[in-house]
């Protein structure tokens, strides 16, 4: 009877069918889950007949086999999208494409599409749920360039120093505006100050004169600072204005050499910008609007883009990028393999993981603020599990049904 083998095999096939749709009903929650798919194939088949060529008046026959059970032909992942729920935690990042996170933990590299993540104790970008590294690229503590020659291969972590990264800026242009009295006569003065910073965030006074000369439309430009070592002529220039009194010389380069640099960058050097002073019949009221230097800021926090672009607020308004994510894409991401905890390892089915950084190919933006949930559609998983049932069910009847044959073998002589 061997049917009553043929139909062990069914039912072993559909209750590892029943596991699989268990395994995806279960992670209905858990984010970044790929769910799975058993596929059914037919195990083995016993010829009792082989395939005849036409001979004479005979046509040609077809074998005669006989099928012996079922097995899981394959169990796939399915790597389609999960939809995005928004958390509002910035450290929260989805991948909207096929790419996924490279964890380290330390040893070994893993893969995930979970995007829950945390700082530890050292301010290092971390997997919330395993604790591993985040990998990527960290920028220079300074310009704030990532360096485009490690883009082949990530660091093993990603720093993020809130509360203990400091920065200053140096003052680089000094916008003034208003007016210059056309009617001023020679020799008069108008004065006017700012406030730059030096490389180390230090804050120095600079003085401007501007005195009308006995050409006319134009105003001699004179810079001091008492901060300034005195043995060092200040910069100067001169201010030209056409008949309208529209400014022609709209810039004046300004070179501060300080008395006490106290190991900040010296001279200071800045673009003094007149682009909006005129000189019309009027009181002259010139003043400094805007400048870009920044005193010390502390590291507040920080945000992360499409383009996976980590970049940190300072208590002082400036921003700076402090790293970038990586990505790792996967000519058959199908073929990887499950580790465990969300994670993934590469294997030789998926072939050897491409890194790149967001937005490059089909490994996908990032999100932040989101997280990508399980891609399980409970419809589906419900459907499946009354079709799959009812296999195994059909296949207990099978070997009932073969029992009841032997049994009334056996009572034939009777």
């Amino acid at each position: 009877m061997i049917s009553i083998y043929t139909g062990v095999t069914g039912l072993n096939s559909h209750q590892q069918a029943v596991d699989v749709i268990a395994n995806n009903i279960a992670n209905v929650d858990t984010v970044g889950f790929k769910s799975g798919r058993a596929n059914f194939q037919e195990a083995l088949s016993q010829t009792l007949r082989a395939a005849t060529a036409a001979s004479g008046g005979y046509g040609a026959r077809n074998p005669m086999q006989l099928g012996l059970g079922s097995g899981i032909g394959s169990i796939d992942n399915l790597m389609t999208q999960g939809n995005l729920k928004a958390t509002g935690n910035t450290m929260d990042v989805a991948i909207q494409g096929n790419g996924f996170f490279l964890l380290s933990d330390g040893t070994s590299e893993y893969l995930t599409r979970n995007g829950a993540f945390a700082l530890d104790a050292d301010n290092r970008l971390i997997s919330a749920g395993t604790g591993m590294a985040v990998l990527g690229w960290q920028a220079d503590p300074v310009t704030g360039v990532v360096p485009t020659e490690q883009m082949v291969t990530p660091s093993s972590s990603i720093n993020i120093p809130i509360g203990v990264m400091s920065v200053a800026k140096a003052s680089e242009n000094v916008a003034y505006q208003a007016n210059l009295d056309a009617t001023a006569t020679a020799g008069t003065v108008v004065n006017t100050s700012a406030y730059v910073y030096d490389s180390l965030g230090a804050q120095h006074r600079v003085d401007i004169a501007l005195t009308r000369t006995a050409t006319d439309n134009q105003w001699d430009c004179a810079a001091s600072s008492p901060d300034a070592d005195p043995a060092v002529p200040g910069s100067a220039g001169t201010l030209i204005f056409d008949a309208n009194g529209q400014i022609t010389t709209p810039t004046f380069d300004l070179s501060l050499t300080l008395l006490n640099p106290g190991g900040a960058t010296s001279p200071l050097d800045a673009k003094l910008s007149f682009a909006a002073v005129t000189q019309l019949a009027g009181a002259s009221n010139v003043q400094a609007v805007s400048q870009d230097g920044l005193a010390m800021g502390t590291l507040q926090s920080f945000s992360i883009d499409e383009n996976g672009i980590i970049t940190g607020t300072f208590t002082n308004g400036m921003f700076r990028t402090l790293g970038q994510i990586s990505l790792a894409r996967f000519a058959n991401p199908a073929g990887l393999t499950k580790a465990g905890s969300s994670l993934w390892k590469t294997s030789v089915a998926s072939g050897p993981a491409a890194i790149v950084w967001p937005s490059t190919g089909d490994a996908g933006k990032l999100a932040s603020g989101y997280l990508e949930m399980s891609n399980v559609d409970l419809a589906t998983e419900f459907a499946n599990l009354i079709v799959t049932q009812r296999g195994f069910q059909a296949n207990s009847r099978v070997i009932t049904t073969s029992d009841e044959m032997l049994q009334d073998l056996l009572t034939i002589k009777r």
